[in-house]
């Protein structure tokens, strides 16, 4: 994980400026180049610091910063910055559709400007333009006061300023075909097992972000295997009021992981909602209180390693959204999952991606890996959502079977808010701030429809940290079952 940012200007004062702002995506170590198309830079994390060409590198004219991690198709072994520079020699602006990873990435040269992002949107990347200049970065909060509009880059797509933006598509990946629930079953956890071998083999991930639910349990069981002292961490309101604490206890235990737990209550969520708000660019409700609980578990961790693996992606891709079992059809499941996997860049990925980079700790995510994601694609819904009592997620319950105590393997989906406990109670936060300020509220006339009073408050906050309308627009509040 990094923070990048550059512009046309040339200014290195507002390079220095859009940096500083992402400092907490870098802290470790500052690098910028001042070159004659677009001045760029980066902040890097303690864990990158020491691994020349990883997250920027510069080789004659051609500069590269990137976010992210790559995982070289063609066999070759260089850095992710390095492996950009030598992959756009070879194919030009085409390099984009040779990526293998999760990204998001400035490329340039004395003819060329290239931004780049990956399909599933797993790192942010933001620009803009002001009086002919163009200005980019990792976070929308670091163009503040500088660009007349704020815009986006979506996932899967590449920008050049010759052809504007574009989409593009990577290299289909090869996996095996499978002709029966036990064959995917022992596919999806061999390839997870892959990707999560791979993301420990730099040894910059200590532990694992723990729930006590299916996807992390199963990560977590996986990662034990090639790193026997790693730590787990579990965050909640209290033992008899989060599910996540009593099961995620239950699995630490079983595995004799080196556990952390976090108990937080009502005050300290009223305290941290501000900078939650900030970090999470975002008044969304659910957002918000799903960001409450990441915050805290990205914090316990940050004091106890520099690096985490995590469950996300297994939802999307899985069947694990109980909403997927009000679909009437085969065709509609699909649809549904579709929608769900093309925003969650803007929920779950969000929410993670910003509560993490807040506290300069960085995270992998293994189901997100492209090879189990190609896997996942080609498993039949009926075995994501099963049988009469649509069982969610039930091929990975199957694939896991026998290997995770019985209370997790069989345990329902719970959203991270609710089982952290942190979703009602922030909620309260909201209602009570609401309730106390209408009258400011009534002033305020947001053009957007806010859902509750709980929102509403979020939206004020959001609005104290960015008052540019550009910046309110980014903001998505979306419910699949109306696409909207």
């Amino acid at each position: 994980m990094a923070g990048i940012s550059g512009t046309s200007s040339g200014s290195r004062d507002v390079l220095e400026l859009m940096l500083s702002r992402l400092h907490h995506r870098g802290p470790k170590e500052k690098w910028l180049h001042l070159g004659k198309r677009v001045a760029l830079g980066c902040c890097v994390l303690p864990s990158e610091a020491n691994h020349s060409g990883k997250t920027y590198a510069q080789k004659a004219d051609i500069v590269a910063v990137i976010d992210g991690h790559l995982y070289s198709k063609d066999g070759m072994q260089l850095p992710e910055a390095d492996l950009l520079v030598s992959l756009y020699r070879r194919f030009g602006p085409a390099f984009v559709e040779r990526l293998d990873g999760d990204f998001a990435l400035c490329l340039a040269s004395d003819s060329e400007l290239i931004l780049a992002r990956d399909t599933v949107g797993l790192r942010p990347l933001f620009y803009g333009y002001k009086d002919g200049a163009f200005y980019f970065a990792s976070e929308m909060k670091a163009l503040q006061g500088l660009c007349a509009e704020v815009m986006e880059l979506p996932p899967g797509h590449v920008y050049t300023q010759q052809q504007g933006l574009q989409p593009f598509k990577s290299s289909p990946y090869s996996v095996p075909e499978f002709d029966s629930p036990e064959e995917a079953a022992r596919l999806l956890a061999g390839l997870l097992r892959d990707a999560v071998e791979m993301r420990l083999k730099d040894g910059n991930v200590g532990g694992a972000l723990l729930s006590g639910g299916l996807d992390s349990s199963a990560i977590v069981y996986l990662a034990k295997e090639f790193q026997p002292d790693l730590k787990t961490f579990t965050v909640g309101t209290g033992i008899n009021d989060s599910e996540d604490l009593r099961r995620a206890r239950e699995m630490a235990q079983y595995l004799g992981t080196e556990h952390y737990e976090y108990i937080y209550r009502g005050g300290q969520i009223e305290e941290v909602l501000p900078e939650v708000i900030y970090h999470l660019e975002s008044f969304d409700e659910d957002c918000v209180c799903g960001a409450v609980a990441n915050y805290f578990a990205a914090r316990l961790a940050a004091q106890h390693t520099d690096g985490v693996l995590c469950g996300e992606g297994a939802d999307e891709f899985l069947g694990g959204y109980h909403l997927l079992k009000e679909a009437r059809s085969e065709a509609e499941f699909l649809q549904l999952s579709q929608d769900l996997i093309s925003n969650a860049y803007h929920t779950g990925l969000q929410r993670l991606d910003r509560m993490m980079a807040a506290h300069s700790l960085e995270f992998r995510p293994p189901f997100l890996d492209g090879r189990v994601i190609a896997l996942c694609v080609k498993i039949p819904p009926a075995w994501k959502v099963h049988g009469k009592k649509k069982v969610e997620k039930w091929i990975l319950r199957k694939a896991f079977a026998g290997l995770l105590p019985d209370n997790i393997s069989n345990r329902v989906k719970q959203p991270f808010a609710s089982g952290a406990g942190s979703a009602k109670l922030t909620e309260l936060i909201g209602q009570r701030a609401g309730s106390a300020e209408d009258s400011m509220y009534e002033q305020t006339k947001p053009a957007i429809e806010l859902k509750s009073e709980a929102e509403t408050y979020y939206y004020r906050l959001f609005k104290e940290k960015f008052p540019e309308d550009s910046f309110e627009k980014l903001v998505t509040r979306w419910d699949p079952l109306t696409r909207r």
